[in-house]
């Protein structure tokens, strides 16, 4: 995005390479049934390459990489392919735990993982890749678990990482709500005012192509207006509580990519932007609409913030407009 945009949590400066990252993503997607439902009673059989049948084997992988992929030295992370007996089934999570770290701690004898100083995690419904539910040692991992599942130890030093990163990201966002308070030249009473037209244009005075949520206005604006103001204008006029200012991205579209805005641009200095810098709205005589596009970001479903990297659907987008501009920071969270 422009300068003045909020930062994006997805990219994080992890140390590892996105086609790593997309690999680690690509595992969870393996998760199957859970766990008592394949190893509980009536247990499953399959037919062998000789056509003998076998218990089912049911698998899970434990792995430490931190609070998140990056976190720790490389070196010092493993995954292991648990095969779990079936009386496992009614076993504590505790047992899963041990069993892993016996195999981790003979492995890494000079950094050692204390069994009493961690737990057990996995990935939750949360956008943020790094989130994890934490799983008590005294669950039952037929009820904990699902065959395939990607399990997680963490330290009480990961989880406490874990609850920054995320402290941290309420703060960028409320920041960036109060960027558009700052950045607003207009109030909630002169939008009131403000009225999108549609059919007698006037030529001579400035407007903005509004193009978003499969709906497209023109809207006067002055030459001073900023972006917080065109955001102003969405959470008043569409409803505060359907488009909080903090949902909200306005942008522009670049060689057919979507740059989301700082609020503190200015419709002059948008206009030259997108026209080239003999452009004005200054001036008397014919203008052009300088085009914005916006969209409202989703909402993580675990901790309510609005992640910047993911929009609705119909974000950035005109009605009838199946195939916007690609966003350029992509949604590698979700």
């Amino acid at each position: 995005g422009a300068p003045g945009a909020a930062p994006d949590p997805s990219q994080h400066k992890e140390g590892l390479p996105a086609e790593e990252m997309a690999r680690r993503q690509a595992r969870l997607k393996k998760k199957g049934a859970p766990i008592r439902s394949v190893l509980g009673t009536g247990a499953k059989y399959v037919i062998n390459d000789v056509g003998d049948y076998t218990r089912k084997k049911v698998k899970v992988f434990v792995q430490y990489e931190g609070f998140q992929p990056g976190a720790i030295d490389r070196r010092l992370e493993l995954r292991v392919g648990i095969t779990l007996p079936d009386a496992w089934v009614d076993a504590p999570a505790y047992k899963l735990k041990r069993a892993f770290l016996k195999t981790y701690n003979q492995r890494f004898k000079k950094s050692p993982i204390d069994p009493d100083a961690c737990l057990l995690a996995k990935a939750d419904g949360s956008y943020l890749s790094f989130s994890k539910d934490i799983v008590g040692d005294d669950r039952l991992v037929g009820d904990a678990f699902c065959e395939n599942e990607e399990v997680f130890v963490v330290t009480e030093k990961d989880v406490e990482a874990l609850d920054a990163e995320v402290a941290n990201l309420k703060k960028i966002i409320e920041d960036y709500e109060q960027e558009a308070h700052k950045n607003a030249t207009i109030d909630a009473l002169k939008v009131v005012d403000m009225t999108t037209v549609s059919r007698e244009i006037d030529p001579t005075k400035p407007h903005c192509l509004l193009i978003g949520m499969k709906q497209t206005y023109m809207l006067p604006v002055e030459p001073t207006m900023t972006v917080a103001d065109i955001k102003y204008f969405i959470h008043y006029k569409g409803g505060t509580d359907a488009f909080p200012l903090g949902s909200l991205d306005v942008a522009v579209v670049e060689n057919f990519e979507i740059n989301v805005l700082g609020d503190e641009d200015t419709m002059e200095t948008l206009a030259k932007r997108v026209y080239g810098e003999a452009c004005t709205l200054r001036e008397d005589g014919r203008k052009v609409a300088v085009p914005l596009y916006w969209g409202k970001r989703l909402q993580d479903p675990k901790y309510f913030i609005w992640i910047p990297t993911l929009h609705e659907p119909g974000a950035f987008r005109g009605p009838g407009d199946d195939n916007p501009a690609e966003q350029k920071s992509g949604a590698e969270m979700a």
